[in-house]
């Protein structure tokens, strides 16, 4: 495994200069473990599948007494409710606090995933979210189990195209991290599809981006819980993949939620909105596919809006919406937004995921390669891809195209916005390929995450890493740059220099 440092003016993507690192080994995984005493309670043994054996530990949140369990050196409490069941009159509603609880709660098993569609796509990169119902709103802590108090915590937001995704699939599990990291590790579930994005008037005022109000709830619950198991409500890193590092930076643009975080790291994902008319046209032709008016959505089942909602894809999509503090242009309000350290990722190969189905395709052809490019860029980036694509190569000529221009563009003007506003701005990028299907992947769209949560070794995962013999160093070295982030605002240390991002200078960090 190696890094390089990418440093200079804009320059084509071909003909970066790269500076060999000084090298990743002394980078440390933060302070040195102590003793703290947050109540916990041994109740039994039993051996947990994803790691060492566990002993139950209980503590005291706001709402009551949680039974988690211990598993090394790691406290996990799963399933945690952070807000009301949003189901009956409170589906397709703002977010409503959880309700305090008498005895102790079971907080061993993962909560289920907001009701999705499913994705082969996703399930080769990520693992199945589990079981789904609109009873969704919980987290998942872990925090180390005989450390200090005080901890930073890292709160994580899943990916999936607002559709998919759960915090609780295998690449999040948050054990590891929280180990190598001495750190809170959170990942939330929130409503996805039309649960979460639906926007129209007949629905009321305030319905308009719900998904994105869970977040914010839970975060809320993170500032008034968090300092139980350890964590210091005031060094909270927001974080998130794809559409969830979309939904940390549109958090991030807002005055309102300055004290629920003080940094943000964003993998693979600037936001983009949806116009309130594409919207509503969105939530009629849902209304219309089911055969009721909206306002009656709220008693439809959820089944049946899962189905429609499939129906009326790809015409019809539910996506956070240019309306209300989202109503004036991103630029202006990145130039506004609070200025907090920023640390922004993207990985070489994002494009090749879009051509991942159940398994790598034998071949792709020039007229799959085309339609795959129309349907993510356009029919005009189509015509030039038409025009530019090398007849023996229609894959790696389009999936490059998808990479710049969904991702390693918007990345740079993110970046620069940021810096140019205050914030203090790295940028990475994942650039190990995968040995997968003959290395054809490359470094694909989410392909970071478990190398980041230290999961790449899980069974769910061995197409990708089985035969990487790297893969356990670059995790590690990635593992410990982000604990310095967690800790400090920056990944770099002495010997491992990493220069902030400016528009004149675009250092880029480069893992290899």
């Amino acid at each position: 495994m190696s890094t390089a440092a990418v440093s200079g003016p804009r320059f084509p993507r071909g003909g970066n200069h790269c500076l060999p690192s000084p090298g990743a080994g002394t980078l440390t995984d933060g302070p040195s473990a102590g003793r703290s005493d947050r109540g916990g309670t041994v109740t039994g043994r039993g051996q947990d599948t994803r790691g060492p054996v566990a002993e139950s530990v209980e503590i005291d949140v706001r709402a009551g007494r949680l039974r988690g369990r211990r598993t090394g050196a790691v406290d996990e409490f799963l399933g945690v409710p952070y807000a009301a069941a949003p189901v009956g009159p409170r589906r397709l509603r703002p977010p409503e606090p959880a309700p305090a609880w008498v005895g102790v709660r079971d907080a061993t098993r993962f909560g289920a995933a907001s009701p999705q569609p499913g994705s082969a796509r996703a399930r080769v990169l990520q693992g199945d979210p589990g079981v789904t119902g609109e009873d969704c709103l919980s987290l998942n802590v872990w925090t180390p189990a005989d450390a200090p108090p005080d901890l930073p915590v890292l709160v994580w937001v899943h990916g999936g195209a607002f559709t998919n995704g759960a915090g609780s699939v295998p690449a999040l599990h948050g054990r590891l991290l929280s180990e190598a990291a001495t750190a809170v590790v959170v990942t939330v579930n929130y409503r996805l599809g039309a649960l979460g994005f639906a926007c129209h008037d007949s629905l009321g005022a305030g319905t308009a981006n719900l998904g994105l109000r869970d977040l914010v709830a839970a975060l809320e619950w993170v500032h008034e819980n968090v300092a139980v198991f350890g964590g210091d409500p005031g060094r909270v890193t927001l974080a998130g993949e794809s559409a969830g590092s979309m939904c940390v930076a549109l958090l991030s643009l807002s005055p309102a939620y300055r004290h629920l975080f003080a940094q943000v790291a964003l993998h693979s994902g600037v936001p983009s909105l949806q116009s309130p008319a594409a919207s509503e046209r969105a939530v009629e032709a849902l209304a219309t596919r089911l055969g009721v008016r909206v306002s009656a959505l709220r008693s439809v089942p959820g089944a049946h809006i899962l189905t429609a909602t499939r129906d009326i894809a790809p015409d019809h999509r539910f996506w956070p919406t240019a309306t209300g503090w989202l109503a004036s242009p991103l630029a202006g309000l990145q130039s506004a937004a609070p200025a907090r350290p920023t640390l922004i990722s993207t990985t070489a190969d994002e494009g090749t995921f879009f051509f991942i189905d159940d398994e790598w395709p034998e071949d792709v052809s020039r007229d799959k390669a085309l339609s795959v490019v129309t349907a993510m860029l356009g029919p005009d980036a189509a015509k030039r891809y038409a025009e530019a694509a090398q007849p023996a190569r229609p894959l790696s000529t389009a999936a490059a195209a998808i990479t710049e221009r969904l991702y390693t563009e918007p990345a740079d003007r993110w970046a620069d916005r940021a810096a140019t506003a205050g914030s203090t701005v790295f940028r990475a990028e994942y650039a190990h390929p995968s040995p997968a299907w003959e290395g054809r992947l490359g470094a694909t769209h989410t392909v970071d995450v478990p190398l980041l949560f230290g999961t790449f070794a899980a069974p769910e995962f061995a197409v990708l890493y089985e035969s990487d013999v790297r893969a356990p160093e670059l995790s590690s070295t990635v593992r410990r740059a982000w604990s310095r982030f967690l800790h400090t605002g920056s990944p770099a240390t002495a010997g491992y220099p990493w220069r902030p991002w400016s528009p004149d200078d675009s250092c880029l960090r480069r893992f290899l």
